[in-house]
């Protein structure tokens, strides 16, 4: 290789070198890492502590930058949940955080509605933080109110026991506490576990947050101890079924005495005599009237 062959191979290795460190800042900017914080959801709570079917409430959730020294950008906070809890009228279930301090926390509210006919006793809320890179899931649970969420006793009337066969009269009183009128409903009792009320009485509708009364009697003769269960069962406005649990205990039934016999003998025997008594009360006055039409018309042919 002559000289100037050494001369041009060495400024061609040069310039290669020169033009690859020149892209190699470039291109690791290209590729380059950016490091996002965690951010974390450090507390949360219900409104009045509870969820109750057929009402509003919401859902504080406070999220928390955990890094000490790195701000966030780009953050989204979002909800899920399971049907019969909705987004309140006019609400959303995204919010937008965009930047975290350093050891930043924020309370976002999240204001919902819980269906009447939700039945579940939990809600898993979960709960979605996305930022520029990072992604992060957290399911939060919220206690629902069951049974008496949709009316409240004021005062009950049930005996702790009772004669087999004896009639047995108990009584409620009761307010709404849904903010809509609730119709066709029945009371109903239930003995132990079956299917079919003992007792069951129409009540119609009832309003807006309104108190009603309502006296009930019914039978049980096998003898022992067994369970009642009173429940109201309504329609809402949006035509939705529903049920509300008024009461639940149990009834001693014990063996009618002699003198419940004779009470039931007694009573049976002086609903005899009366119609006995009705009886012959008819045909004496039958047997008056076939007699004054004997004698008339007697009279009438003589």
């Amino acid at each position: 290789m002559t000289n100037r062959n050494k001369v041009l191979s060495s400024l061609l290795l040069v310039v290669t070198i020169l033009i690859f460190n020149a892209r190699t800042p470039a291109f690791a900017a290209e590729n380059e890492i950016i490091y996002e914080p965690f951010i974390a959801v450090s507390s949360y709570e219900i409104s009045d502590d509870i969820i109750t079917p057929g009402k509003a409430f919401n859902l504080t959730v406070e999220v928390e930058n955990t890094d000490p020294k790195v701000a966030t950008r780009g953050a989204l906070l979002s909800i899920s949940f399971p049907d019969g809890i909705s987004t309140a009228y006019k609400s959303t279930n995204q919010i937008y955080l965009d930047k975290l301090s350093p050891g930043e926390k924020r309370q976002v509210t999240f204001e919902l509605y819980a269906s009447p006919a939700y039945s579940r006793s939990l809600v898993p809320f979960v709960i979605n933080i996305t930022s520029e890179i990072r992604s992060i899931n957290t399911t939060v649970y919220a206690h629902v109110q069951l049974d008496r969420s949709t009316v409240k006793v004021l005062s009950q009337t049930v005996p702790e026991e009772a004669d087999a066969g004896e009639k047995i009269a108990v009584s409620f009183s009761f307010k709404s506490l849904l903010e809509e009128k609730l119709s066709n409903v029945v009371l109903s009792i239930y003995v132990d576990n079956d299917d079919k009320p003992v007792a069951t009485t129409n009540i119609g509708n009832i309003s807006m947050e309104a108190s009603k009364s309502q006296d009930l009697t019914f039978f049980i003769n096998e003898v022992g101890r067994h369970r009642l269960r009173a429940e109201l069962s309504f329609n809402l406005s949006e035509g939705e079924f529903s049920s509300a649990e008024l009461y639940s205990g149990y009834i001693l039934i014990n063996e009618a005495s002699e003198d419940s016999y004779m009470q039931i003998s007694e009573a049976k025997d002086e609903a005899l005599t009366a119609q006995n008594k009705l009886i012959i009360a008819g045909c004496l006055g039958l047997s008056v009237l076939l007699a004054i039409g004997i004698v008339l018309i007697a009279k009438k042919y003589n």
